[in-house]
């Protein structure tokens, strides 16, 4: 195997675990709801649950700034194993807690702060696992090895629902909602040990071991990115507001709205979502072979008008509550969502330097998945409860997506870049 399929791999596990994590929290939000926030009105409980799933981001953006540091500093490879071993732990405790009934106010706490370390060791992977893979990747076909990276956006989320999908299957109602969501989480930690193997055994990037050895490592990363690129650092979270806004609307938000107020069973949802992210994870490979060919910017722009011209429906059919349309839904989204996937990833990649790059992606992912991502299911439960209107989040999704092909607008194609060190390893 080579060298950039096995980074890639590596990249894509942590990625990868990101999504399934956060899924699993946000498909037993309601278990979640009842165990650790008892109240009269189950709205409320999963107000105070999804509050808590949006607290869980605000250790990102420090993550993003620590471990972008150390990544820019020491490099990729140590630090991305820091990051997979922290997220590990963080679930395995999560799947132990005990309940309100049994450690009372404490419990709730507790999920607070395990959300919390959750996020910030997520602040490292995402701009850790991108950097690693495309500085390990050639010019001219760096988007496809990204694509490997990048199809966890399909693979998490895939083992998030096809494990829900067999324990709803396999476990009585009582038995999952007291047992099951637990295992699904110390599964989680299993992950994690995977992927803390795998790093232990690739190599440090050749880009980055080339810029040390020319003795141009930043002392200051973060710094030297917003003191020398700070229009690129805001053109990059515009790449991310729209399609975070998007993908936490139609995954954690869609799976507790169709349960929780279209009484949609959770098997019938797992099910609609995992032959969507069957369909994701294909075709983020294969279009990422296209993003090497025509470029970034023609794709991204694609992406951004068709999801736009999608919400409506997509919102419209998951909310008749019938799997064949939710189905639909599901599998429409996965497409065109797919399409820039790999596009936008190497993109932000082009953007920076290698002595900052690695900080610039996790600041700019991270910042954006914790104002837009976090807070998207708390909002569209928000606006759905305080309105009684059940397509209201279509607006909070066109808003992310308006901002996103903004910047798409703005961005010069950078398809074919070489990077700083990288003429040294070819």
């Amino acid at each position: 195997m080579k060298d950039e399929t096995k980074v890639s791999i590596a990249a894509m596990i942590g990625i990868a675990f990101e999504f399934y994590d956060f899924l699993i929290f946000g498909f037993v939000s309601s278990i979640l709801a009842s165990l650790f926030f008892p109240s009269t009105n189950k709205i409320v409980s999963l107000l105070d649950t999804l509050a808590v799933f949006a607290t869980g981001f605000a250790g990102r953006p420090l993550g993003a700034i620590v471990f972008g540091h150390l990544g820019d500093k020491i490099g990729r490879k140590y630090t991305l194993i820091v990051t997979m071993s922290l997220m590990g732990l963080s679930s395995l405790f999560t799947g132990l807690l005990p309940s309100y009934a049994v450690l009372g106010i404490l419990a709730p706490t507790l999920l607070t702060v395990l959300r919390l370390l959750q996020g910030f060791s997520l602040g490292g992977e995402f701009g850790g696992g991108i950097t690693l893979s495309a500085e390990f990747a050639k010019p001219t076909n760096r988007a496809f090895y990204i694509g490997i990276a990048q199809m966890a956006q399909g693979v998490g989320p895939l083992m998030a629902t096809g494990l829900i999908f067999i324990f709803s299957s396999i476990m009585s109602p009582p038995a999952f909602a007291s047992t099951g969501w637990r295992i699904l989480f110390i599964i989680g930690a299993f992950i994690a040990v995977i992927g803390v193997i795998i790093r232990l055994k690739i190599s440090e990037s050749p880009v980055f071991k080339n810029v040390r050895e020319m003795g141009q490592i930043s002392k200051f990363p973060l710094a030297e990115a917003f003191r020398l690129y700070w229009k690129r650092i805001l053109l990059g979270l515009g790449f991310i507001i729209g399609g975070t806004t998007l993908t936490y609307a139609t995954s954690v938000f869609a799976a507790s709205y169709l349960e929780t107020v279209i009484g949609v069973p959770a098997k019938t949802v797992s099910l609609a979502l995992t032959i969507g992210y069957i369909v994701e994870a294909i075709c983020i490979l294969a279009f990422s072979l296209l993003a090497d060919k025509i470029g970034r910017k023609p794709m991204m722009i694609t992406t951004a008008v068709g999801l736009l011209i999608l919400v409506y429906p997509y919102f419209y059919l998951i909310s008749t509550g019938q799997f064949s349309l939710i189905l639909l839904a599901q599998i429409l989204y996965s497409t065109i969502g797919s399409f820039s996937t790999a596009a936008y990833a190497a993109a932000l990649t082009e953007l920076f330097p290698t002595k900052v790059r690695y900080t610039a992606l996790s600041f700019d992912y991270h910042v954006g998945v914790a104002v837009f991502g976090g807070t998207t299911p708390f909002i569209a439960s928000y606006l759905i409860y305080a309105t009684g209107y059940k397509l209201a989040p279509v607006y909070w999704g066109i808003a992310g997506m308006v901002i996103t092909l903004i910047a798409y607008l703005l961005y010069k194609e950078t398809k074919g870049t070489i990077f700083e060190g990288q003429e040294r390893v070819r």
